[in-house]
């Protein structure tokens, strides 16, 4: 930025008043009071004084550089002697020096006391002239490099490129204020151009054009620009730090050791240089040398000053704190990276996020997660984090919740294919993610992942994993194998023991909490408590296994025990949640509701927990509990309700779908008289807790209510059916209720046996029976009629409900304890209903002599009754035998008559058939047949012809004759059957179908002889035969009328 006109190797000061100059040569040059105090003595103007200045900063003699500057400016303006221009470049020298030391200042303090040096003399150029392109060149550096004002540094190099395209220090700064702008493509133009016009241009230049040629992914061609450095440079530290980042991103041992080597070699040349610093820094950490590394990170964070560098200091130094488990200084220094960089850099916002999840403050990783994912949304990693922590936390509101649901379904869609399948971590989130809907799906994906490590040979299953797959075998109440899995956990972690890292410790306490629960619910509870107290003494503050003690001692009726255990928790961390609870749900348990109030309403006073669901809903029943109090004061029941109401709509409120709560007003509406959405409530609480038995009993109950007792019947039998409450006498009482209100007694009967049998000493149930053996019994004596032996079965039951009723009068007369437990029991009512069963018995018995002889009448009749019966069948049968001989024999008379009938008439029964005239016809035919017409035709006296006529007349009259007699035998066949169809009642008929088909034949028959007998006298014999045989073809009748 400085530049001489001076030629060869003195410089001189011309005498004022003429004379030989005074001559210094440029490498012995004398103090520069010296040099002051003969360029004052002389007056010389200011381009002398500028060029004595280049040639002590030549020298590196900066101070008196920068003295001979200053006293030069002062000298200018009283003197007044020298241009302005000249004096400018005074002013712009000493800003270029101070630009160039602020920028190698480490402390704050002395680095803006240059550039407000720099400054000062800016303003002062600008008064002499503001527009001097080497003045413009000097704010544009002063600009880019005290405050990273880029869009201002960019307007004063673009003016001076635009009006000299030839100036190398613009084009230079042009390009670097493009880079850092991240236009890499237009930065790598500008430092072409620059090398182009300048081919021997410092190396910074090609620096320069390295850094943007990596930048755009041209890492063989960065290689040669940064090698080219090093043969113009061989130490120069940039190049070799770059090429060290080239080396280790090959990702192969010889390059990472060659990167190491540079790295070295680098840091020796030059150990301000903060790139080497932050490159060694991350190489030490990957190395695990986390000690080192921290160092370094720290000596490039004093060194660094631009906001980019800073940025990257403090993450490296915030990941340092965070492997070391400084928590705090870890998200400090990640917070003050991501103030440096303006979310630029990415990497402190997943760091704050890994911390925060750490913490399990999900909200705030969420947020941070999800900043990162706005500028790389298809970031693999960044979703399994995010699916885990939506898991872990699904949000406040109901439009929060249902949208992480719908992302997380999104993000597995997404994840959850190719190698991704078997990806533990993966696999284990997805399973967390659909055990709250089906645990069985969930214990199916974990076996799918460890039958995969199996089957691909690889025996050495993550720990992680296995105690996972144990703990799903777990909530499937697989407990043998679960223990199997947990004491193979320790086998393993036994073997690892030897690392002794935090990590391992933790997993130990994990599985000694584990297998302490399984033995717990395999009934080893002795096992279990000395698993929990090695927990405490391994990690005293492990509150999970105090709740647990007290969860056992609680289960064993040790209250009091329990109680210290909760306490326990609760004076060390007083905003424990969990041990609240328990202390709550042990009081209402213990009937001191007051007590428990009083736990569950400092959990809502915690901001945290101020819309606990638990808390409200467990205040709610403490409410309804009062109304279910015999000797509450009913004036209270109201305002009782109300809370109740209010403490559920609350939970309902926060917790749209708790179906609890839902079940708990439904209760409430039931108690209100409000039966019909008391119902409704009930069916949409079945449909959200299928598999609860709670609101299907209620349910059905509320049908009872409604007097809808055919569907609660179904339901109480439904419900019996799928949780197997067969032997549940509380239930079997319920459903033989719904059958006496819907009176049927032998069923509720049936159940209330079943109950009696199940529970022998419950009273109840002996009650409930006795009183429908009473209801059956008078059901039977009020009835019109009924036999002797449903009398005897009616005073059987009075019987029996009288000795039940006597019973339970005796058990609660001897049993003073009895009493309270089966208070709904009236001893003065059970008197009168034994007193009532005595006089139903003294009524049946009074009618049972009457019963016996109309039950001996009755007999009696039926005895007789059987043998007409008997006689008249007998009767039938033999009339039946009569009648069938009649009707063989006159089938066989029919049968034989029309026999004769068929003999007599064969030769009527002849009929000449005329031939096709197609067909040809022989001689012998033609003749017989007109030998035959000829004899008929000819007449040979009166006589002969009369004869013939006459014996034609006879065999005419005997045919008819024999037919009249055939049809008056049909009439009186007829006639007789009529009157034995007028005699008897019943007939047996056979051969129908022969009777009928005669009747017809022979009605025809005798219709069309008459016809033709009445015809006679004008048709030829022949014509008699249509009668029977049907007509005659075209053709034969015109035969026999010729």
């Amino acid at each position: 930025m400085l530049e001489s006109n001076i030629n060869g190797e003195n410089l001189m000061i011309p005498r004022r008043f003429g004379g030989d100059a005074i001559i210094y040569n440029i490498s012995t040059l004398p103090e520069v009071s010296v040099i002051i105090s003969e360029l004052m003595g002389e007056h010389c103007k200011v381009n002398i004084w500028f060029e004595f200045a280049l040639a002590y900063y030549r020298l590196k003699r900066y101070n008196d550089f920068q003295k001979i500057l200053e006293e030069g400016i002062m000298f200018g303006k009283e003197e007044n002697k020298g241009e302005n221009s000249d004096l400018l470049k005074l002013h712009d020298a000493i800003t270029s020096y101070q630009i160039l030391c602020g920028c190698k200042e480490t402390e704050k303090t002395k680095r803006s006391q240059h550039f407000s040096k720099a400054m000062e003399h800016l303003n002062h150029g600008d008064e002499i002239f503001k527009y001097d392109e080497n003045h413009l060149l000097q704010r544009g550096f002063y600009l880019l490099y005290e405050g990273q004002k880029l869009d201002h540094a960019e307007a004063q190099f673009k003016f001076i490129t635009n009006t000299n395209e030839g100036n190398i220090p613009a084009l230079i700064g042009y390009a670097c204020v493009l880079y850092n702008k991240k236009e890499y493509n237009k930065s790598l133009q500008f430092f072409k151009k620059a090398l182009k016009i300048c081919p021997k241009s410092p190396t910074y230049v090609r620096l320069g054009i390295g850094y943007c040629l990596l930048k755009l992914g041209y890492v063989k061609k960065a290689r040669i620009a940064f090698e080219r450095v090093l043969e113009l440079e061989e130490n120069n530290s940039y190049a070799l730090t770059a090429l060290a980042v080239i080396n280790f991103s090959e990702n192969t041992l010889e390059s990472t050791t060659a990167g190491a080597k540079k790295l070295i070699k680098s840091w020796k040349n030059d150990n301000n240089n903060v790139l080497t610093a932050l490159e060694l820094s991350d190489f030490l950490f990957l190395r695990e040398n986390y000690e080192k590394s921290e160092k370094y990170c720290k000596v490039a964070l004093n060194l660094s000053e631009s906001p980019a560098l800073k940025s990257r200091s403090h993450y490296l130094v915030g990941r340092c704190h965070h492997q070391k488990g400084q928590i705090d200084l870890a998200i400090k220094h990640y917070n003050i990276a991501i103030s440096f960089s303006k979310s630029e850099l990415i990497n402190p916002f997943f760091g704050l996020g890994q911390l925060y999840a750490k913490k399990k403050e999900f909200e705030k990783a969420i947020e941070y997660f999800e900043k990162i994912l706005i500028n790389i949304p298809d970031n693999l990693n960044l979703k399994k984090a995010l699916i885990m922590m939506y898991i872990r936390s699904p949000g406040k509101d109901s439009d929060t919740q249902n949208k992480r649901i719908s992302l997380v379904k999104q993000y597995f869609s997404e994840l959850l294919v190719g190698e991704n399948l078997i990806d533990p971590l993966l696999v284990v989130e997805h399973a967390r993610f659909i055990e709250k809907t089906n645990v069985s799906l969930a214990l199916k994906e974990i076996s799918r992942i460890i039958s995969i490590y199996k089957e691909s040979g690889n025996n050495f299953i993550p720990i992680e994993l296995l105690n996972n797959y144990g703990v799903y075998l777990f909530k499937n109440n697989v407990y043998t194998e679960a223990n199997t899995i947990f004491s193979e956990c320790f086998s393993r972690l036994k073997m690892e023991h030897f690392k002794k890292s935090p990590y391992i410790d933790s997993l130990e306490l994990t599985l000694t909490f584990n297998t302490a629960r399984v033995k717990e619910e395999l009934g080893y509870t002795d096992k279990a408590i000395a698993l929990y107290k090695q927990l405490l003494k391994l990690k005293p503050n492990y509150f999970e296994a105090n709740i647990r003690l007290g969860k056992i001692a609680e289960k064993c009726s040790n209250y009091k025990l329990a109680s210290n255990y909760y306490q326990e928790v609760i004076t060390r961390d007083p905003h424990n949640i969990e041990a609240l609870s328990s202390l709550g749900y042990l009081y209402m348990k213990k009937k001191n509701f007051l007590e428990a109030q009083k736990k569950f309403e400092s959990i809502l006073k915690l901001p945290e927990h101020k819309n606990n669901a638990y808390a409200y809903l467990a205040l709610g029943i403490i409410w309804l509990d009062q109304l279910c109090k015999p000797n509450r004061n009913k004036e209270k029941d109201k305002e009782n309700v109300s809370r109740a109401f209010d403490m559920f709509n609350k939970v309902l409120k926060h917790h749209p779908k708790n179906a609890y709560a839902g079940n708990c007003i439904g209760v409430l509406l039931t108690f209100i008289g409000n039966y019909e959405e008391a119902r409704e409530c009930f069916a949409e609480v079945r449909e959200n807790l299928f598999n609860d038995k709670g609101p299907w009993l209620n349910l059905a109950y509320v049908y009872g209510m409604l007097k809808n007792y055919l569907n609660a019947i179904q339901m109480y039998k439904a419900t019996i059916e799928k949780f197997g409450l067969g032997n549940d006498p509380d239930i079997l009482i319920a459903l033989g209720c719904m059958y006496w209100k819907k009176e049927d007694y032998s069923n509720a009967m049936e159940c209330m046996i079943q109950t009696v049998n199940i529970d022998p000493l419950n009273l109840y149930a002996k009650y409930n029976l006795a009183k429908i053996y009473t209801k059956i019994g008078l059901k039977i004596i009020e009835s019109s009629n009924y036999s002797l032996s449903e009398l005897d079965n009616s005073i059987d039951y009075f019987n029996e409900s009288k000795n039940i009723f006597n019973d339970i009068y005796a058990c609660l007369n001897n049993i003073s304890d009895l009493k309270f437990k089966w208070k709904y029991l009236n001893v003065t009512q059970l008197i009168e209903e034994s007193t009532i069963c005595e006089d139903y018995l003294i009524q049946a018995n009074s009618k049972r002599p009457e019963i016996v002889e109309t039950e001996k009448a009755k007999e009696e009749g039926k005895k007789k009754q059987k043998e007409i019966i008997l006689k008249l069948e007998e009767e039938k049968v033999a009339q039946m035998k009569l009648k069938e001989s009649k009707e063989f024999e006159r089938q066989n008379r029919l049968r034989d008559l029309r026999n004769e009938f068929l003999n007599m008439n064969k030769d009527a029964l002849k009929v000449s058939v005329v031939e096709d005239k197609k067909k040809p016809s022989s001689k012998k035919e033609s003749d017989k047949k007109k030998k035959t017409d000829d004899l008929d035709l000819f007449i040979v006296s009166d006589e002969e012809y009369e004869r013939k006529n006459d014996k034609k007349k006879q065999r005419r009259k005997k045919k008819i004759n024999r037919i009249r007699q055939i049809v008056s035998d049909e009439e009186e066949s007829n006639d007789l059957k009529k009157q034995e169809d007028d005699t008897g009642k019943e007939s047996f008929i056979s051969n129908d179908d022969i009777n009928t088909d005669n009747k017809i034949c022979f009605s025809t028959l005798e219709n069309e002889t008459n016809e033709n007998y009445k015809d006679e006298e004008f048709s030829s014999s022949s014509l008699s035969t249509s009668g029977v045989f049907g007509p005659n073809t075209d053709d034969s009748s015109n035969s026999l009328s010729n």
